[in-house]
């Protein structure tokens, strides 16, 4: 399925869409009164089991953080070891992304309940885990591709030296730079509005529900990527950089002065980029 990072269509669009698609009428009657009521009770609950998920995700990732580093060496690379790396990079990215992808679950959870506009069946709570699977499975499948790359490159590890610092510099640099591009903002504005994503995208069923959370996880992805090659390269995978990529990825999704916040990161990337540059020229 290809997905483009353009910016939503609006709202003639979406009544076409509501009467040519299965989706539950509430959210073609000006999404009433009741869904944001019915999403707030849901939050709560669900806020707080992932609270707990990301919480074992952090301490599974500090604990695991030398083993994972071991298993990107390319001589580790068999199946088993395959297996393994992939899980843990799966699990890093439950602890980076959870908090930023718990909104559109929550709305997917939400209006799994909405039968003839009223909350009137159980949420679907597998349909919820089949819309997560593909965005975890996807940035999985990125971070392993990625890693395994730049350690066979050299390019990650804390005794960076000469030119891979400079690739480090130059990555930060791309970063910041990314932030101000037109499809930055454009993957950015699918990610930032839980109910007009599910107005947009809605599929009926659990596989819908797994086609809807593929689709998402490109988004992220075109919004993102820059940041975990910051936190591979620039970051040498430390917790402190995946908590605070964490934060700014969760701050940035939160709608509030959108492109203006987004940008100011880029600045800071960029800057941080530019120190790092400056000063291995001054040390060669």
């Amino acid at each position: 399925m290809r997905a483009s990072c353009a910016p939503g269509p609006r709202s003639e669009r979406e009544g076409e869409f509501l009467s040519g698609r299965p989706i539950p009428r509430a959210m073609g009657e000006a999404v009433s009164p009741a869904v944001p009521d019915l999403l707030r009770r849901l939050t709560i609950p669900i806020a707080g089991v992932v609270v707990a998920v990301v919480a074992v995700a952090w301490y599974v990732t500090w604990a695991s953080s030398d083993l994972t580093m071991m298993l990107a060496a390319p001589s580790t690379i068999g199946s088993t070891n395959v297996a393994l790396f992939f899980s843990l990079i799966v699990v890093m990215m439950v602890a980076m992304m959870l908090p930023s992808a718990l909104p559109m679950a929550l709305a997917y959870h939400g209006i799994s309940r909405l039968e003839d506009g009223r909350p009137t069946k159980p949420a679907d709570v597998v349909g919820t885990v089949a819309f997560l699977i593909p965005y975890f499975g996807l940035w999985g499948l990125f971070g392993v591709a990625a890693l395994w790359a730049l350690m066979a490159l050299g390019l990650i590890g804390p005794m960076l030296m000469g030119p891979a610092l400079l690739l480090s510099a130059a990555t930060l640099v791309a970063a910041g730079l990314w932030q101000v591009t037109r499809t930055k903002e454009a993957c950015l504005s699918h990610c930032v509005s839980p109910m007009g994503f599910m107005l947009h995208h809605w599929r009926s069923g659990r596989l819908g529900a797994m086609r809807m959370g593929f689709r998402h996880s490109l988004y992220c992805i075109g919004c993102c990527w820059l940041f975990m090659l910051v936190l591979f390269i620039s970051g040498s995978m430390s917790l402190l950089w995946m908590g605070g990529i964490s934060v700014a990825i969760f701050a940035e999704k939160l709608g509030v002065r959108t492109v203006l916040f987004s940008r100011a990161i880029g600045i800071i990337l960029v800057a941080l980029g530019a120190l790092v540059a400056a000063g291995v020229l001054i040390a060669m």
